[in-house]
């Protein structure tokens, strides 16, 4: 990715995660990326569509942190690499970055074409829970359904604990990842 592009969408990030979307104009955004204003118009044609490349952004750094690692193994295993990515990324969210509530409130987040790029970002899970259902190793429900059985858990779980500050033994984790399993286990 262009450098220059790179720090205009850390700075869009920063400034959403940090004063909220309202907060977010071309010349704030200018200053805190150190680029000219015009720079910024250089890489996006508007306001519009510098959110949307940032959705876009942040939707593939999730995916791809939550996905690392999970190509390997049985299908049991690639789910618990999964489950504990999920609970990795919650750990190490900062304040200079968007949180998945922020994330999925920027505008366009629950239009089609959005949708469709999430669907293709996430093919891999997507291709891991077919492969499951098609070895009768989970229970054959809609994708959506199964990430709300088994994987919401882990995402609950991060959100109390940055807000809360609550941290779990990695005993107690284990147990979690193994009941969100038996959720979907056929």
């Amino acid at each position: 990715m262009d450098n220059k592009r790179d720090q205009i969408l850390r700075a869009a990030e920063n400034i959403i995660a940090n004063e909220g979307l309202h907060n977010l104009s071309m010349q704030k955004l200018a200053k805190d990326a150190g680029v000219a204003a015009g720079t910024i118009y250089r890489y996006f044609t508007d306001k519009d569509e510098l959110i949307d490349e940032l959705r876009r952004d942040v939707l593939t750094q999730i995916a791809d942190s939550i996905l690392q690692g999970s190509e390997i193994g049985s299908v049991e295993q690639r789910f618990r690499c999964i489950w504990f990515n999920i609970i990795r990324l919650g750990e190490t969210c900062t304040m200079e970055r968007l949180n998945f509530e922020q994330y999925t409130h920027l505008p366009g987040a629950n239009s089609e074409e959005h949708r469709q790029f999430e669907r293709a970002t996430f093919a891999p899970l997507h291709a891991l829970f077919n492969e499951a259902k098609a070895e009768g190793v989970i229970v054959d429900l809609n994708d959506e359904l199964l990430f709300a059985l088994a994987l919401e858990p882990a995402v609950g779980l991060c959100r109390r604990m940055r807000r809360t500050g609550l941290n779990f033994s990695m005993d107690e984790l284990e147990v979690v990842c193994d009941l969100s399993w038996h959720a979907i286990k056929r």
